[in-house]
Parts: structure tokens; sequence; C-alpha cells
């Protein structure tokens, strides 16, 4: 049996919010499982993708090159926040932390529009890398298992 549900604007946005972040951060991880070649992790580590290995630094520490996967996971982001539609930047803005304060506020001393890219894109970018941070498939356990070297 469904539960009642009350009608809340509130409700609503962060709804959106929250689906449309679950559609972007799952493209960029379709993204970056797409890119196979030129691994940094080396060609016996058993990890297939970027994905893969942003997963393993995630999970056990950053390597030296960890610039370049937060530059490509930038990339991926920044594009998918420049796609929005108004309205779907303002859903997921609400959820940060700036969108957050500035809901709580009371109405008549709320910025006129506040909404920024950029804390979206961060956002976004913190989601991808908790997303990260609890991804495993047979690659990244043997990779941990065996506790390769990272190159």
């Amino acid at each position: 049996m469904m539960q009642a549900r009350t009608l809340s604007e509130h409700r609503i946005a962060r709804d959106l919010g929250e689906a449309l972040c679950r559609r972007m951060v799952g493209g960029c991880i379709r993204d970056l499982q797409r890119m196979q070649g030129h691994m940094l992790s080396g060609d016996d580590s058993g990890l297939v993708n970027t994905w893969d290995e942003i997963c393993v630094q995630q999970q056990i520490e950053h390597s030296f090159s960890w610039h370049a996967y937060v530059a490509t996971m930038d990339a991926f982001i920044e594009y998918r926040v420049s796609q929005l539609k108004r309205y779907e930047l303002d859903a997921i803005w609400l959820l940060t932390r700036p969108g957050d304060e500035w809901d709580s506020e009371l109405e008549e001393d709320r910025g006129r529009y506040p909404v920024s890219e950029h804390d979206v894109a961060a956002y976004l970018q913190d989601e991808l890398l908790s997303e990260a941070t609890n991804w495993s498939n047979s690659r990244i356990q043997g990779y941990l298992d065996g506790r390769y070297e990272w190159d």
C-alpha cells in the first residue's frame, strides 16, 4: 500500500535535485568507464578503465597523478552542468551547502538569485567521489586484495 504524501514545494525541488544529481553522476561514471586507453595504473594492474582507477585511489590513497583524474572528472561535470536548464541548476543548487543556508534564511533576507554553477559542480564532484569510495567490482577488489603499488 502506498504511503500518503503531502504536497510540498520543498520536497518536489529536493526530489528533482536528487534525481538530476543521480543522473549526472551516473553519466560521469559511464564516461569514465569508457576511458579504457592510457591507463596510469599499469598494464598488469587488472584495472580496465579510468573509473576503476579513480575508485581504487579514492579507496586507498591518491597517486601522484590524482590531479589528472580530478581534471577529467571536472571536465565531465562542468560540461553536464553547462547543459542544465535553469530550473535543473536551481534544484541541484538547493542541495548544496550554500543552497541549504539560503533556504534556511528568512525570505526577506535571501539574496535575489545566488545560484552558482561552481557550487553545483563542487557538489557533484563530492557525490561522484562518494560513489567511487563505495564502488566495487571484481577488478577493483582484485587490485585491493593484491595491494599493487601505483606506478
